[in-house]
């Protein structure tokens, strides 16, 4: 499924915070989005899952304008895993991973025997299978992520977004989870803090400053020792590292 961002701006509070992106997903790459914090890369992700309607530009969604798409249709397209949130959902755990079946379900059906599958298929890929029973509110910020990563996977969209999907979660979870989503060989957009992380797993990463993309390619070309010393304002070594096929970057100073 294509995403496609063309020209895309917003203003929030009379100040533009992203302007002129022109962006794709598509051929089942895993893409990333990288920059400083306060650089737009959540903003922009809000205007691809609907939270904010740009204020100029277009977003198309399979070959259509956005506007054009029903709010319930894009809610099936598209799988939304945001930053750790301050949802306090007084439900079972899985009780939040089955609504990620809401998108398919007429108003008052109940949850049937293939909601309930899918469900614990997704707990069990997250490692939260032991804690289905568990109130979502008791869990630690770490078992909350996966909680929305297998509500995500729940729901059996054509594409993913993710904002910093990572985010509070220890190493071993990190890897699974991306290992995950990259298995899933759909559209995958995410918003990636850790550079090393989007080497591994993105097949393009575009790159943000002050709201405006200044780079984009295969991370291996694009993360260079100059461009990080621009963007993130610190000293890099970038280092060969055959045994895994890839670069590693070693930060040296700020």
């Amino acid at each position: 499924m294509d995403i496609r961002a063309e020209q895309v701006a917003v203003r929030l509070g009379g100040r533009t915070i992203i302007e002129n992106i022109d962006l794709e997903v598509s051929n089942r790459q895993f893409v990333g989005i990288v920059g400083p914090n306060g650089s737009g890369k959540s903003t922009f992700l809000k205007t691809i899952y609907r939270a904010l309607k740009p204020s100029g530009g277009s977003v198309w969604l399979d070959g259509r304008p956005m506007d054009q798409v029903s709010l319930r249709e894009s809610a099936r397209m598209l799988g939304v895993m945001t930053q750790m949130s301050t949802l306090n959902f007084d439900f079972r755990v899985e009780e939040v991973v089955l609504m990620g079946r809401t998108p398919h379900k007429k108003l008052m059906e109940q949850d049937g025997a293939e909601d309930y599958r899918l469900a614990h298929e997704a707990l069990e890929k997250t490692g939260m299978a032991e804690y289905a029973d568990r109130k979502f509110n008791t869990l630690s910020g770490g078992e909350r992520q996966r909680v929305l990563m297998a509500r995500a996977l729940t729901q059996q969209p054509r594409a993913m977004i993710l904002d910093e999907p990572t985010n509070h979660l220890d190493i071993q979870y990190q890897l699974q989870l991306l290992q995950t989503v990259r298995a899933l060989d759909i559209e995958i957009f995410a918003a990636m803090h850790d550079l090393n992380l989007a080497l591994a797993y993105c097949d393009k990463i575009y790159v943000m400053s002050q709201g405006h993309i200044v780079a984009s390619g295969p991370p291996v070309q694009v993360l260079t020792a100059a461009l990080i010393r621009q963007v993130f304002h610190v000293e890099a070594l970038i280092t060969d590292m055959p045994q895994l096929g890839r670069k590693n970057i070693v930060f040296l100073s700020a």
